[in-house]
Formats: C-alpha cells, sequence, structure tokens
C-alpha cells in the first residue's frame, strides 16, 4: 500500500460503517428481532436517501470498466470496520447470545442490499436482478461531496453511540 493511498483509505472510509451501526443501534435498543431485522433492513433505503458520500463504483466501473485498486482498499477497510465495530457493540452483551446474535444480524440485514451488489462490482455478475437493484439504489441516493457527506455520516455515527451508550 503506497503511503498516498492511507490517508485516502483513512478518511474515505463511510460505506457500510455508518449502515451496520445503525442496524446495530436498532436492534440494542429495540431487542425484538421480529421488528429489529426488519427495521435494520429498511434502514439501509432511509440512509442511503440522507446526505453521504460514498466512492462511486457504479462510475469507476462503467468509464473505466472496472472498479480502481484506491475504491477496492476503501471497500475492504470501511467493511473491516463496520465488521469490528458492529461485532464490539453485539458482544457488549456477553454472555447473551441470544442478544450477540440480534445485534450482529440486524448490522448484517442492513448492509445486506449493499452487500448483495459485490457480485456486480467486483465479480462482473449481470444478473437482472443485480442491475436491477443497483438502478434503483443509484435513483434512491443523495450523494454529495467528500466533507459536507463525511460530516453528516459522522454525526450519524456519533447519534447512534450516544443513543448506545447513554440513552
Amino acid at each position: 500500500m503506497t503511503t498516498s493511498l492511507i490517508p485516502a483509505i483513512l478518511f474515505d472510509t463511510v460505506l457500510e460503517l455508518p449502515h451496520a451501526i445503525v442496524g446495530a443501534t436498532i436492534a440494542t435498543k429495540i431487542g425484538n428481532p421480529l421488528l429489529a431485522f426488519p427495521l435494520a433492513f429498511l434502514s439501509n433505503f432511509i440512509l442511503d436517501l440522507l446526505p453521504h458520500w460514498n466512492p462511486h463504483l457504479y462510475t469507476e466501473l462503467t468509464k473505466e470498466g472496472k472498479v480502481a485498486a484506491k475504491t477496492k482498499s476503501i471497500v475492504i477497510l470501511d467493511s473491516t470496520l463496520a465488521l469490528i465495530i458492529g461485532s464490539f457493540l453485539a458482544f457488549r452483551f456477553y454472555p447473551d447470545l441470544s442478544r450477540i446474535m440480534i445485534v450482529l444480524l440486524s448490522s448484517f440485514f442492513a448492509v445486506s442490499t449493499d452487500l448483495i451488489e459485490a457480485p456486480f462490482f467486483f465479480l462482473g455478475s449481470k444478473n437482472k436482478f443485480l442491475v436491477r437493484l443497483i438502478d434503483f439504489q443509484r435513483k434512491h441516493q443523495w450523494n454529495v461531496s467528500f466533507w459536507p457527506g463525511i460530516l453528516f455520516q459522522g454525526a450519524v455515527l456519533l447519534l447512534c453511540f450516544l443513543l448506545i451508550f447513554f440513552f
């Protein structure tokens, strides 16, 4: 990894993290999987309607024919952070394994529609369902420039942590 790529990754990592943490927040506050799972799933679509920044995988893929190496690194780091922080939030409930699973699965459901798109972007799958899902997702995004998007997503994360730890 080049040194010029490291700062870009550290400051460009907000793809799945807010989605996963919102899912964990929903599970933490609601607890009931019959409510938490569908709400976490729907939260992905709701968050995408709010102002946010993320790398434009679709644009890179259609213009360059592939997702850039920098973007792949961002996706890997962001997904790893989402997994680590989501797991930390879940394992706070140890030894209550059912509660741990509810938080983990809610985090998963909150990112599931984005995860389903991975074969399109990274494996070249042109499955009709994936194409329709991506078209739907693209039409229902409020993408903004880097700093306003990062700041808004940071505010969402801060709100989630406040809800989890103080309310």
